[in-house]
């Protein structure tokens, strides 16, 4: 019969082999958690020690036990763990870095500054202390404050990949673009087989305007992972804003392939088929980009302007509508509503859409006036001012 020290020795054995750790823990990247097989071998360890009747073992005290729960995603388990070796071990520098780990887990971010913080009061040295620390503050939303942390990480060991990479995505976030090119190129120095340092450097290099250099290294980021969507998707949109509509679309349907409910891309390609003039495809799409997502106002937009160059005027007006009941704000909704009523000949509600459309962004009144729809409109618009006027 097995007893708890056996199923204890088991879980040592897995959590080496899985690169958890037996001691600090080693997280998966991305937060993601052991899986398959050597999860369920876990789970049936943990099991086996809780539930042996010759258990001399405390669990809640047990480093090992804690640290198989979070492998797992146990996390509310491996916490309690942790806080128990705390409880008799306050200056536990083990316990406290693997329980702000679990409170990362957990979404309890402030709780793992706390805890990352007493690490390092400990141990000031200690690289992955001040990375997970980073994290915890980008995920409090204190850019600045991680990206202190980040490079107390690099400064300690400048070889630290994800540090560089993290780094990049929050100066990439907070719009230090050329900055973030530079956390990306170091990354890629270190791993040159990443396929989201690509990505995410080519976003940057976008922004920069530098359009061909974040094309290529899109096609880099694919090159190493040929089911990077965002790779596509982002390559599609460069595509469409240089002109490559053919090249764009066929981005957008391998984004589709790959993510069959992503109601963007059927929107953005749509958009594509709709520069081709090609409408009818372009109406498929924004339709099962709508019953993919129905409060999809741009979608909603789109789908009416298609259906307005298909001469479908009413169906153009109640998705116009519906666009805007969805998105009040949405200036070129608005726009286009009035000019559905100036083709109607409504010219009191295509006066106050089109107000409104003006309020919102103010381009829209020079715009107006060159419409062929509006035009009119506007032109008796002011004849009506002036006779008044006049008289």
């Amino acid at each position: 019969m097995e007893t708890s020290e056996t199923y204890r020795d088991k879980l040592i054995v897995l959590l080496q082999d899985n690169g958890v750790g037996v001691a600090y823990l080693t997280p998966f990247p991305r937060g993601g958690r052991l899986r398959g097989p050597a999860a369920r071998e876990m789970e049936k360890a943990l099991n086996g020690i809780v539930d042996s009747a010759r258990s001399g073992i405390e669990v809640n005290g047990d480093q090992v036990f804690g640290n198989g729960c979070f492998a797992i995603g146990r996390y509310d388990e491996a916490a309690q763990v942790y806080r128990s070796i705390l409880a008799n071990e306050p200056e536990n520098p083990v316990a406290s870095f693997n329980l702000g780990l679990a409170f990362l887990r957990l979404r309890e971010p402030g709780r793992a500054v706390e805890e990352f913080s007493r690490v390092l009061q400990l141990n000031p040295d200690m690289a992955e202390a001040h990375y997970q620390r980073g994290n915890a503050y980008d995920d409090l939303d204190e850019a600045e404050t991680a990206l202190a942390d980040y490079a107390c990480a690099i400064a300690l060991s400048p070889d630290y990949l994800q540090a560089h990479y993290n780094q990049g995505v929050v100066l990439a976030r907070t719009g230090r673009h050329r900055e973030a090119v530079t956390a990306f190129d170091r990354a890629i120095e270190l791993r040159p087989n990443l396929s989201n340092a690509y990505l995410n450097r080519g976003a940057s290099l976008d922004e920069l305007e530098l359009h061909d250099r974040a094309v290529a290294d899109y096609g880099t980021a694919i090159d190493c992972n040929p089911e990077n969507a965002d790779a596509y998707f982002n390559r599609a949109r460069t595509f469409y804003y240089l002109g490559h509509i053919e090249d764009a679309i066929e981005d957008y349907s391998r984004v589709v392939d790959l993510r069959p409910e992503d109601a963007e891309a059927l929107n953005n390609r749509g958009l594509a088929y709709d520069a081709l003039e090609e409408y009818e495809k372009a109406l498929e799409d924004y339709c099962s980009a709508v019953e993919l997502l129905p409060n999809f106002p741009a979608a909603l937009n789109n789908r009416g302007a298609a259906y307005e160059a298909m001469g479908m005027d009413d169906n153009a007006l109640v998705d116009y509508l519906a666009a805007l009941a969805e998105e009040p704000s949405f200036a070129v909704a608005w726009y286009n509503v009035a000019r559905q009523y100036a083709r109607q000949g409504q010219i009191e509600l295509c006066l106050r859409y089109l107000d409104e459309a003006v309020r919102l962004e103010s381009h829209f009144a020079e715009e107006a006036h060159d419409d062929e729809n509006l035009g009119w409109v506007l032109a008796l618009t002011e004849l009506k001012k002036d006779f008044n006027h006049r008289n």
